[in-house]
């Protein structure tokens, strides 16, 4: 319960805050595991998402800047050549599940939409914490995090850092 509140007041202090670049280093040890089921039975796995430079948004519904970045990267997403992969996590309860389902139909996201697990809510989960929604994350084909930007973000931002996800930078 803390940890919900917590996040609710770290999204209202930061909501769409423009952050820096926070370029990871690609290392073995930057790898994390992780699964989540989307709301339509998908899955949004380190084991689905490998070969290929996946993006990963941490996100609210309740959040405009993070509508944008999901409509910004269902464009990247569906034109992007070779391809990418994308994923959702909505950094709310359970209990918003529909709210969930109204928000992926209603912007008609072509990529998987879960809602993030307890320890993912709790900071513990396999992106750390994320002080800020929306936080967009680049992994690269290895499932190392090779980029990170908080708040908004633009398309040509995305597609850089695909781009260096895809030449191992």
């Amino acid at each position: 319960m803390w940890a919900a509140l917590a996040l609710g007041a770290a999204v209202a202090v930061g909501c769409g805050s423009v952050g820096g670049d926070a370029p990871r280093t690609a290392t073995a040890e930057a790898f994390r595991s992780y699964e989540y089921v989307a709301i339509d039975g998908r899955r949004i796995s380190s084991d689905a998402n490998r070969g290929r430079v996946t993006v990963i948004v941490l996100i609210a519904t309740f959040d405009l800047v993070s509508q944008v970045v999901v409509e910004e990267l269902s464009q990247i997403f569906q034109r992007q050549r070779p391809p990418i992969n994308a994923g959702a996590i909505v950094l709310e309860p359970p209990r918003n599940a529909p709210l969930v389902e109204a928000f992926a139909r209603t912007l008609e996201v072509p990529f998987p939409v879960a809602l993030a697990d307890p320890p993912t809510l709790e900071a513990r989960g396999p992106f750390g914490e994320a002080k800020v929604v929306p936080t967009t994350i680049v992994l690269s084909p290895d499932g190392v995090e090779t980029w990170r930007r908080e708040g908004s973000v633009s398309i040509s931002d995305i597609e850089r850092s695909t781009a260096r996800a895809r030449r191992g930078r």
